[in-house]
């Protein structure tokens, strides 16, 4: 793909179907991931021999950028790296993506954010990451770059940042998705208020109400201000809460399973998830439960191939997979 740097493409509509093309901007982390395939986790410290070793474009907001142009989605990527050699892979991989970059900062003297992923044979992983100052040192959002989103989506790595962003979105009417993944107890509060909808994975819920039930977190994101609370739980599928018309909440918790798959690499799965989703809600989709089981659909069909999100599915995939399968409520 030829394509300049931050340059959106040209068409506003998908290829297929004549579906609204939607814009989604998303605001936050990107890392380079340097993964690492081992047979199993050593239960002490040692040395552990991988199978194989590459290196792919990694952080939550960079994933869900690239998945969702694998999808068919406009997508736009706010945030920043350093002007390094991991922030120049960074550029290349999403550019070369399909993804607008013209608001990702370039910062000047900058480290970017690099992680170590290990992955054991049945797909699992563990990530340490050394998240570099290029966030820190990043500039104020220029929120003009949001015009025009049918979707703003962020994560709580960059938070002026995604503050301001699900500020803007709140102000100018625009579905606003919080990627609510580990982090601080805070941060997932302020951010989770301010979003339409918060979709946590369960270590996020665990972090942002500490000590309650699965039921009773979701019910507490919906006190505090979201619409949606939403929390996904790998293989045991993933459970909402939602407001009601009126404010109120809309019954009891509802769950889907998650697909019967036999897993090959889990790294990026849950932001797999997040782009499916805000794609299917940004072309308008309002069956709750028809979102997130297109969502799953897409997140499964990443964990059945390695080599990060630039192997995830694309839109057809998507719909082949959900003609052949269905998910049941548990």
């Amino acid at each position: 793909m030829s394509m300049e740097q931050g340059q959106a493409p040209e068409t506003s509509r998908s290829p297929a179907g004549g579906r609204a093309r939607p814009r989604i901007c998303t605001v936050g982390h990107a890392a380079v991931d340097h993964c690492f395939d081992i047979e199993a986790f050593p239960s002490a410290p040692t040395k552990t021999p991988a199978q194989q070793y590459r290196v792919i474009s990694g952080g939550m907001a960079s994933n869900a950028s690239i998945a969702l142009a694998r999808l068919g989605g406009d997508v736009h990527l706010h945030g920043a790296i350093g002007d390094d050699d991991a922030g120049r892979f960074l550029m290349r991989c999403l550019v070369s993506s399909g993804v607008g970059c013209a608001g990702l900062q370039q910062v000047p003297g900058a480290s970017s954010s690099i992680s170590a992923v290990i992955i054991d044979a049945q797909g699992e992983r563990q990530i340490f990451n050394s998240r570099g100052d290029a966030l820190v040192r990043a500039q104020a959002m220029d929120t003009s770059t949001l015009q025009g989103a049918d979707i703003v989506m962020v994560d709580p790595r960059w938070m002026p940042g995604a503050e301001t962003a699900l500020r803007w979105a709140r102000e100018n009417g625009v579905l606003s998705i919080l990627d609510g993944d580990l982090s601080p107890q805070a941060d997932l509060q302020r951010l989770s208020a301010l979003a339409d909808w918060s979709v946590f994975s369960e270590s996020g819920l665990a972090a942002f109400a500490p000590g309650l039930s699965m039921a009773d977190a979701l019910r507490q994101a919906l006190r505090d201000g979201t619409q949606m609370a939403v929390v996904t739980m790998g293989q045991r599928g993933v459970a909402w809460l939602r407001k009601g018309p009126n404010g109120e909440l809309d019954g009891a918790v509802q769950t889907i399973a998650s697909f019967e798959i036999k897993a090959v690499d889990t790294n990026g799965a849950g932001d797999v998830f997040h782009a499916a989703l805000a794609l299917a809600l940004g072309e308008g989709q309002t069956d709750v439960r028809a979102a997130i089981q297109f969502a799953c659909a897409a997140a499964a069909l990443k964990c059945m191939r390695n080599g990060g999100v630039v192997r995830g599915p694309d839109r057809a995939e998507v719909e082949a997979f959900l003609a052949a399968h269905t998910l049941e409520r548990v």
